[in-house]
């Protein structure tokens, strides 16, 4: 145990020191403060003076919020994993009691953790839609299943911060998929399906509309998110070893 608090110890001193980082790690719950308070006046706003109705977004602005948080969580496992190998750390806890499995599992599952805590916080503390449990608790898996895929995509792929950067930004394009869930029509939406985030959005409104194929789609994102993970989990082993 002590192992993960030194860990976790440095890992605090390293995000206090980079301003990115720590945007990152409160962002989410800024944005929750901003949404909670600001939404419903800007919506009596443009209600008033435009007579535009922003309530029937409420849905698509939930979602999309949602997925910036495990993508931002992922973002800064990413770069702390690609700091450690720049510094030669890895390899130094992997003969370390941590262990390189014992690391790799503290550097994932940090992010999972706080997705999930992040995710059912930002739902109930905005109180914007609400959502059932039942489509809450699915949901939050696979949201936190993103936050580990988004840090293994960075140090599969990338050499450096600098390549990282760009692929963080890169990956920022999947928040378009609930876009085009929402705008798209049938069956045009669907080309966006190759998007992971796609799956996650087209599950939060299938269980939002109790539709009868939300079993199906959970089903999909579930494995579509699996088989990623299992993949880049691959990519990374090879470039690490």
């Amino acid at each position: 145990m002590n192992k993960y608090v030194s860990l976790s110890a440095a890992d605090a001193k390293n995000i206090a020191r980079d301003p990115m980082l720590l945007l990152a790690i409160f962002g989410p719950l800024t944005l929750a403060v901003v949404i909670r308070y600001g939404m419903r006046i800007l919506a009596e706003w443009l209600h008033r003076t435009m007579a535009f109705d922003l309530t029937v977004y409420y849905d698509l602005i939930l979602i999309e919020a949602l997925l910036l948080i495990p993508l931002m969580l992922g973002v800064i496992a990413g770069f702390l994993m690609l700091d450690e190998r720049d510094e030669n750390l890895i390899a130094y806890f992997a003969v370390t009691p941590l262990t390189k499995s014992g690391y790799l599992l503290y550097r994932l599952s940090s992010p999972v953790l706080l997705s999930a805590v992040y995710t059912v916080f930002f739902v109930y503390f905005t109180d914007l839609v609400r959502v059932p449990v039942t489509t809450l608790l699915p949901l939050t898996l696979l949201l936190a299943l993103q936050a580990p895929v988004v840090a293994l995509l960075l140090v599969a792929f990338a050499a450096n911060k600098v390549e990282g950067m760009a692929l963080s930004k890169g990956a920022g394009i999947t928040m378009a998929a609930p876009l085009a869930i929402y705008f798209a029509p049938e069956p045009w939406s669907w080309l966006a399906s190759v998007l992971p985030t796609f799956w996650i959005a087209k599950a939060y409104w299938a269980g939002m509309d109790a539709w009868s194929g939300a079993f199906f789609i959970y089903s999909a994102a579930f494995a579509i998110y699996f088989l990623l993970a299992v993949w880049l989990y691959r990519c990374y082993e090879q470039r690490n070893d």
